[in-house]
């Protein structure tokens, strides 16, 4: 098996377990990007075979995880806005732990916030987008993110300042989400 580390090797093999365990943290990728959505095993077929053919180019300046996450990121990207372009909307599926005694009206306003924040996330530029996710859903050192964006990490900071700003402009009156930008009770 291919290592995930770090190398100055060419090409990876396509051997499954790489590609298994690649597959794993894509569906995690996109879902963070993306949403929990109903497309979501979708967006990851297209994303897998981009990443496929991706790997033929891939020439070991960075880890082959790395370079996955980048593929995945700009094929998700690319994918959700023609969606957006042939008028598909999707509303956000959310996982329901059936097992707990929980408050449904809770849960659908949990929903509801989820759904706006993506809403507000897909106005930002692909670049904007990409740090916030990476940084702050991600939680990915900024240094990492900016090797996957392929950028320093002074322009992935600026980009993900003006993001957090667009999206408390966008959010900061909704009463589900202002608490988390200052504006709550």
């Amino acid at each position: 098996m291919w290592p995930l580390g770090r190398s100055t090797r060419p090409a990876p093999s396509l051997d499954e377990e790489l590609l298994r365990g690649l597959m794993a943290d894509a569906r995690r990728w996109i879902a963070r990007y993306a949403g929990p959505r109903p497309d979501l095993d979708d967006l990851l077929q297209e994303s897998m075979a981009e990443l496929v053919v991706a790997l033929d180019h891939f020439r070991g300046e960075s880890s082959v995880r790395t370079y996955a996450h980048r593929i995945v990121l700009r094929t998700t990207a690319r994918e959700l806005a023609a969606r957006r372009l042939r008028g598909q909307r999707f509303e956000l599926v959310a996982e329901v732990d059936r097992t707990s005694a929980s408050d449904p009206e809770r849960e659908l306003g949990e929903r509801r916030a989820v759904q706006k924040l993506y809403d507000a996330l897909g106005k930002l530029s692909e670049k904007r987008r990409n740090a916030f996710v990476l940084c702050a859903i991600e939680r990915l050192p900024r240094d990492e993110a900016a090797t996957i964006e392929g950028t320093s990490v002074e322009t992935l900071r600026a980009r993900l300042k003006h993001a957090r700003w667009e999206l408390e402009a966008a959010l900061q009156h909704d009463p589900a989400l202002a608490p988390y930008f200052g504006g709550g009770a």
